[in-house]
């Protein structure tokens, strides 16, 4: 039995080469069956698995930002483009958990991280990681630390920051007071009535 399977994977990947050699206008079908299986075999890159959510865009579960701080039309660091990610961190949290990339447009384009780290963290990813724990900690609160990983990528010489976020037992709040969720794909602030219905059908 063993033998044959191995011989079933062996038959699909000849079957992919083929299809590609073929059909190109199939490579991208190819490419993600390939990672799923890849994936399943624990060898697919955190890199390619981060590549390949990124190219199936935004959802509930996943949402993507251009910077962390860096406001593209004045060049300036500003307050409220840290706000937008950080709602959507506490909206992850508060529904169903979800993958939120920094360094990416609206239209999947890896954008990187690379002018804000020059310009605002002397060219050092590690004080951009800081810089994000620094906000996390202030905004949202160390209690949380367990349920979100962040890790800086670099995918096509651009460095992207993956925010992988788990779902929480607990109500999460921005500043202690504004709630989140996410409604495919957005992020909604919940308040009165919405709010107390969410809280009880969903934190006990």
């Amino acid at each position: 039995k063993t033998s044959e399977k191995i011989t079933s994977l062996i038959n699909k990947l000849n079957y992919f080469n083929n299809e590609i050699s073929i059909n190109p206008v199939s490579t991208d079908k190819v490419l993600d069956q390939a990672n799923t299986m890849l994936s399943k075999l624990d060898q697919l890159s955190k890199t390619d698995e981060a590549f390949q959510l990124i190219r199936k865009g935004e959802s509930r579960t996943r949402e993507f930002k251009e910077t962390l701080s860096l406001c593209l039309r004045t060049k300036q660091k500003e307050k409220y483009i840290e706000t937008a990610v950080f709602k959507t961190i506490v909206a992850f949290l508060n529904t169903d958990g979800g993958d939120l990339f920094i360094g990416v447009n609206d239209d999947q384009e890896l954008s990187g991280l690379d002018n804000e780290i020059s310009k605002f963290y002397k060219n050092n990813p590690d004080n951009f990681k800081k810089h994000f724990k620094n906000i996390l900690k202030t905004r949202i609160g160390p209690q949380y630390y367990p349920l979100i990983k962040g890790a800086m990528l670099k995918i096509n010489n651009s460095h992207i920051y993956q925010v992988k976020c788990k779902v929480s037992s607990s109500p999460c709040f921005l500043d202690e007071k504004d709630f989140y969720v996410r409604t495919d794909p957005s992020t909604d602030k919940l308040e009165g009535r919405p709010l107390a219905e969410y809280l009880q059908r969903n934190f006990n």
